[in-house]
């Protein structure tokens, strides 16, 4: 039998292409495959609460625990995992990513998905028919049932961050030759959906609405600049509401946005969108009630 038709072979040469490709993929994060390894996995580990000594980490990412310990000292080194005595064996380190390990480590299993895309191209991609049964013959050649690979979760506040940020981003961009920050979109889209409100009430509401980023202060230095501009004002009732000037631009403002709006998401299946608010909402919910009992 050639050597190009013994499967220990091509394994070895696969593996050998696949290391070599990770770790140049991540060289920019710092990082070689061995301790992407050690990382990804403690990631994975910590995620289910656990805090594993260092040779059950061994264990788990099938390394050799001298290997192990040398990885882990590069590690905590770098600061991106902390190396304790453990509080139940004195003899054994206990591990534990840093708060910069954390972040490294789900940026660098982002990297190694893609790169994971990248390989298996030529047979479908991660999720082709081809691909999940080579996977179930791996696994049943390993023969020993392990959690091989350390899967990031589909969606992290990292994600939800950028996503608003892009979101914004594109709002300045489209508002820039206006003069009129988004923060005061926003503020006039308030006033026309909502009605005049009190100027109290008005400050209050924007400085709650968190992912504008306004204290009260803040929101009533906003409300004073869209004043002094003329687009808003209070009536004789004592309630703040648009000007014509302020309604005007508001309207145009509007115009403008709908169709870059359809741009960002017409294309999405509705019920996808739907899916994605019920989430986002459940994620505001949480968020709230961790934040109360802290």
């Amino acid at each position: 039998m050639a050597a190009s038709e013994v499967p220990g072979y091509l394994l070895w040469r696969l593996t050998m292409k696949w290391r070599a490709a990770a770790d140049r993929a991540l060289t920019p994060l710092g990082l070689t495959h061995a301790q992407y390894s050690l990382l990804a996995s403690l990631y994975g580990l910590s995620r289910r609460g656990a805090q594993p000594s260092q040779r059950q980490l061994a264990d788990f990412a099938g390394l050799e625990p001298i290997y192990v310990s040398k990885l882990a000292r590069a590690l905590e080194t770098a600061g991106l995992l902390t190396r304790i005595e453990h509080p139940h064996d004195p003899r054994a380190v206990q591990l534990a990513l840093t708060p910069a390990g954390a972040e490294t480590a789900l940026r660098a299993i982002a990297v190694i998905r893609d790169l994971q895309q990248e390989n298996t191209a030529p047979i479908g991609g991660l999720d082709s028919p081809r691909t999940r049964q080579l996977v179930e013959t791996l696994k049943t050649l390993l023969g020993d049932g392990s959690d091989i690979m350390t899967q990031p979760p589909a969606l992290t506040g990292q994600d939800i961050a950028e996503a608003q940020g892009a979101l914004r981003g594109l709002l300045e961009g489209v508002l820039a030759p206006t003069g009129v920050s988004g923060n005061g979109y926003l503020a006039l889209r308030v006033l026309t959906l909502r009605g005049p409100m009190a100027p109290g009430d008005l400050r209050d509401f924007l400085a709650g609405q968190r992912q504008l980023g306004l204290d009260p202060a803040g929101a009533a230095a906003l409300l004073d600049d869209l004043a002094a501009r003329g687009l808003i004002g209070v009536g004789d009732d004592g309630l703040t509401r648009t000007t014509q000037e302020g309604a005007a631009l508001h309207t145009r403002l509007s115009e403008t946005i709908a169709p870059i709006t359809g741009q960002v998401f017409g294309d999405f299946d509705p019920a996808d969108l739907e899916v994605a608010h019920r989430v986002l909402n459940e994620v505001m919910r949480r968020a709230d009630e961790v934040r109360a009992g802290l």
